[in-house]
């Protein structure tokens, strides 16, 4: 079942990309498309290395050549997915940019959105 909505994914993730790649070949900006991939990929990525190594079983950790061909790289991945999801926008802040810009939703409603960033309250 996890290697079927993985595919599933990976053909939504490259027909996504095409897209991107359809605005950028036209000189158009590409939209919150991207935004989509990265929500779907980020996590996705580290699903499918924590299912490898739970596969490998200690295969998935060994650093060795000689006994394990991948040497460690999905737990690499594992180690390195979280710091991915946090670079490129939190998953909440993807959504949000899903939600306003693709789905035509209403922004969250924010009391300090007519004040400068200097001027909001702190804790102090």
């Amino acid at each position: 079942e996890k290697i079927a909505d993985w595919h599933v994914q990976s053909q939504g993730l490259k027909y996504t990309r095409f897209r991107s790649l359809t605005a950028l070949s036209k000189g158009q900006t590409p939209g919150p498309e991207n935004s989509i991939a990265k929500a779907v990929s980020a996590p996705r990525r580290q699903d499918l290395s924590a299912f490898v190594i739970e596969m490998m079983d200690m295969g998935g950790i060994i650093r060795d050549r000689k006994i394990s061909p991948f040497r460690a790289s999905f737990e690499e991945d594992w180690l390195s997915s979280p710091g991915i999801r946090i670079a490129g926008g939190t998953d909440e802040i993807l959504k949000n940019i899903i939600a306003e810009r693709v789905l035509k939703l209403p922004g969250e409603i924010r009391v300090d959105s007519d004040k400068p960033f200097n001027e909001l309250p702190t804790g102090r």
